[in-house]
C-alpha cells in the first residue's frame, strides 16, 4: 500500500491550486483551505483557531504544487459535500482516520464510503464504520457516490470527472500528464475544444476526433 501512495506520478506536483479546482469543478477558495488550512474566529472573541489542510502534499508559493494524490482528495471531498455532507463532519472524520486508525492519506482509501450522513470506513468484518464515534452502520445498499473512482492496490488510481455527462473524461496521472482526457480516444479534452475555439465547425471536429454531437457539446459546455 505504501508503496502505491508514494508512486511518483502520484505524489509528483502537476497542477497549480487554481488548474486542480477547475479540473473538479470545486471553490477554488475551498480547494486551497483543503490544501492549506485556514484560521478561523472562535467564539470566544479575539480568539482564533487553525483548520489543518485535509489534503496531502500540496507544496508552498506558486506554480505547480498540486499532486494528483492531493487533487483526488479534493474530488471526493467535493463529492462528499454535493452528497450533503457538510465539512463539519468530513474534518472530525478524517481526523479520526489519521489519528486512530494511522491512515494519513485517508481519502484515498478504497475502504473509504459515504451514506450521505456521516463518512464510513469499511473494517475486516465488511461492517460499515462511523469514523466520528465508531458505532456500526448496517444497511443493504451503499450509496453510490464514489462510483466514479477507480482504485488500485486499495486506493484511488484515477478518477472519472461526472460533470462532463456525455463523454467519459478521466484524469489520470500517467495519461496526458494528468490532463482531463476522454477515456476511449486518450486525447486531452483540451485538444478537442481548442479547435472548435479556433473557428473550426463542429460537425468536423467531431467527425476526426470520433465524437458524437452530445458528447462534444458536454466538452464544449464543461471546458467553457
Amino acid at each position: 500500500m505504501q508503496t502505491r501512495l508514494a508512486d511518483r506520478a502520484h505524489t509528483t506536483p502537476i497542477y497549480s491550486l487554481t488548474e486542480a479546482a477547475q479540473i473538479i469543478h470545486a471553490p477554488a477558495t475551498s480547494f486551497a483551505r483543503w490544501a492549506h488550512g485556514h484560521r478561523f474566529k472562535q467564539r470566544r472573541e479575539n480568539e482564533w483557531g487553525w483548520s489543518r489542510p485535509i489534503l496531502t502534499g500540496v507544496g508552498e508559493g506558486r506554480g505547480y504544487t498540486v499532486p494528483f494524490n492531493a487533487l483526488a482528495e479534493g474530488f471526493i471531498v467535493e463529492s462528499f459535500r454535493r452528497a450533503g455532507l457538510p465539512m463539519a463532519r468530513i474534518r472530525p472524520a478524517i481526523e479520526v482516520l489519521r489519528n486512530e486508525l494511522g491512515i494519513e492519506n485517508a481519502l484515498l482509501s478504497e475502504k473509504l464510503k459515504t451514506d450521505g450522513a456521516e463518512i464510513l470506513i469499511e473494517n475486516g468484518d465488511r461492517e460499515l464504520v462511523v469514523v466520528r464515534n465508531h458505532q456500526g452502520v448496517f444497511r443493504d445498499v451503499v450509496a453510490e457516490y464514489l462510483q466514479s473512482i477507480q482504485y488500485r492496490d486499495g486506493f484511488v488510481e484515477f478518477v472519472r470527472l461526472p460533470t462532463y455527462e456525455r463523454a467519459e473524461v478521466i484524469v489520470d496521472p500517467l495519461r496526458n500528464s494528468g490532463q482531463p482526457t476522454i477515456a476511449r480516444l486518450g486525447v486531452r479534452v483540451e485538444d478537442v475544444v481548442s479547435r472548435v475555439r479556433a473557428g473550426e465547425p463542429m460537425k468536423e471536429v467531431a467527425e476526426d476526433f470520433d465524437l458524437s454531437k452530445p458528447e462534444l457539446r458536454s466538452l464544449l459546455v464543461q471546458a467553457a
